[in-house]
C-alpha cells in the first residue's frame, strides 16, 4: 500500500480523489472494528492476531493488517525494515500491479524506492483498511489466504491539498512452525500515481504450489 502522486499529474486526478472521506479507524481492520462496534472502542489488531478467544478467520486478517501497519508506511514506523523480514517468506513471490514481478530482494528493494518518496510527499502518508477477508486453512493451521481492499493518501506538500486513492492486496500466509507465519506470495495493486522509481524485476525461477 504504497505510491506516491506526482506533482504534474495531481489536477486530473483531483477530481476522483478530493473529497474522499477516510475511515475512522485508520489502523483497524475492518473485521476488529466490527468485533468492537458495540463498545465503541478502538482494537489494536495486533491484539487479536494470536486471541483465541477470537475466531481463526478474525486472527488471521488481524496479523496481517498488524504487520502491514509495521511494515508501511515509511517513516513513520521508524524500523520498518525489521517488520518486513519478519513478515515475508525469504521464497517470497511478489507482484506489484500487472508488470513487475519479484523476490524476496526485489520486494525489499522496491520497499526502499518508494518509502522514500512517500517521506518527501506527504505530510503524513496515512493508510487503511475497508474490508479484510481471511480464509484460514482447512489443516487447521494458522495459515490461510487473505483479501484486503483499503485507502492511502494524506496530504500532498506541493500541491498542498488532501488526496487519497485505493490499494488492494492478495496474500498467502504460511504456518512455518511454532505457530509463526510468513508471507509466501503477495500481489499489490494500487490506482494512485508513482514516480519513485521501481526496480528491475525478477525473473522467477519456480511456480506457485499447486494449492495455492
Amino acid at each position: 500500500m504504497r505510491s506516491v502522486l506526482p506533482f504534474v499529474s495531481v489536477i486530473g486526478f483531483a477530481s476522483v480523489i478530493l473529497g474522499f472521506v477516510p475511515p475512522e479507524h485508520q489502523m483497524l481492520g475492518s473485521l476488529a472494528a466490527r468485533e468492537s462496534e458495540h463498545a465503541n472502542v478502538s482494537v489494536d489488531p495486533c491484539l487479536l492476531a494470536d486471541d483465541l478467544a477470537v475466531n481463526r478467520s478474525l486472527r488471521l486478517s488481524s496479523w496481517l493488517e498488524c504487520r502491514v501497519n509495521g511494515f508501511f508506511p515509511y517513516p513513520a514506523n521508524g524500523a520498518w525494515d525489521t517488520v518486513f523480514a519478519q513478515t515475508f517468506s525469504p521464497s517470497l513471490l511478489a507482484t506489484f500491479n500487472t508488470t513487475h514481478h519479484y523476490n524476496y530482494t526485489g520486494w525489499l528493494e522496491l520497499y526502499h524506492s518508494i518509502n522514500v518518496t512517500l517521506g518527501q510527499n506527504f505530510a503524513p502518508f496515512k493508510h487503511g483498511f475497508t474490508h479484510t477477508l481471511a480464509i484460514p486453512n482447512d489443516n487447521g493451521d494458522c495459515g490461510g489466504t487473505v483479501y484486503m481492499i483499503g485507502w492511502e493518501g494524506g496530504y500532498h506538500v506541493r500541491s498542498k491539498q488532501e488526496f487519497y486513492a485505493t490499494d488492494a492486496a492478495f496474500a498467502v500466509v504460511e504456518n512455518v512452525g511454532g505457530g509463526e507465519r510468513k508471507i509466501t506470495e503477495f500481489r499489490e495493486s494500487a490506482n494512485i500515481w508513482n514516480t519513485a522509481p521501481l526496480p528491475k524485476p525478477n525473473e522467477w525461477t519456480c511456480g506457485f504450489a499447486a494449492d495455492h
